[in-house]
């Protein structure tokens, strides 16, 4: 999550300095101040410092001659949050009051923060999705586990339940699975391959469902 954003603009005498910042309690070691200001070398770019104790993403204003930098927590990736900056950098043309750059810095900070949490949503539910998922799969194996140990389904339906919960079976698992002598598991699977029913690839040595 974004910690801050600040301004720097050059001074001939002490180099790169803080300009404005937000928040106000926001510490920001000047080594990486200056090392960010030769960085950019007075030319319009994006800039992703990473340091042991620093994260951050910054962007050189031209027109403003004024560096744009986004502070950001250990674990941030910068290049989600190249767009903002130049969102931001656009609106700074637009002023040239202070209090109303001190505004606008505020509200850039609030936007990279919607941004992280729309991103840190959208992973949490891709997450949930997939534990959703390897749930059902887990409890289709069971189940299917279960089909196998019955006597009353030919290893036809049996080959074909399987198929149906993975997209890739060897030959190796339809043995594990299936309580089959070989020779009639390897017929059954050979009527299916004809029946074009089956599939058989022959780089990954796995049978699979056509559908």
């Amino acid at each position: 999550m974004p910690n801050g954003i600040f301004l720097i603009r050059w001074d001939e005498v002490e180099g790169g300095l803080i300009y404005l910042k937000y928040p106000e309690t926001l510490e920001i070691p000047n080594p990486v101040v200056q090392q960010i200001t030769i960085s950019h070398n007075f030319t319009e770019s994006y800039i992703i410092t990473e340091e042991k104790n620093w994260n951050s993403v910054s962007y050189y204003n031209e027109n403003k001659e004024m560096i744009i930098v986004l502070v950001l927590s250990k674990f941030d990736d910068g290049n989600d949050y190249l767009e903002i900056l130049e969102k931001f950098s656009q609106e700074i043309d637009k002023v040239s009051e202070e209090q109303k750059l001190k505004e606008n810095l505020e509200a850039m900070f609030h936007i990279s923060l919607d941004a992280f949490r729309t991103t840190d949503e959208v992973i949490t539910k891709l997450s949930n999705e997939v534990a959703n998922l390897k749930t059902r799969e887990y409890d289709y194996e069971l189940k299917f586990d279960f089909i196998t140990k019955s006597n009353h389904l030919p290893v036809k339906s049996k080959i074909l339940f399987l198929l149906a919960i993975k997209d890739f079976v060897k030959l190796e698992d339809f043995k594990k699975a299936i309580n089959a002598n070989n020779k009639w598991l390897l017929n059954v699977i050979e009527t299916l391959l004809k029946n074009d029913v089956i599939g058989y690839n022959s780089e990954k040595e796995t049978y699979y469902l056509k559908v």
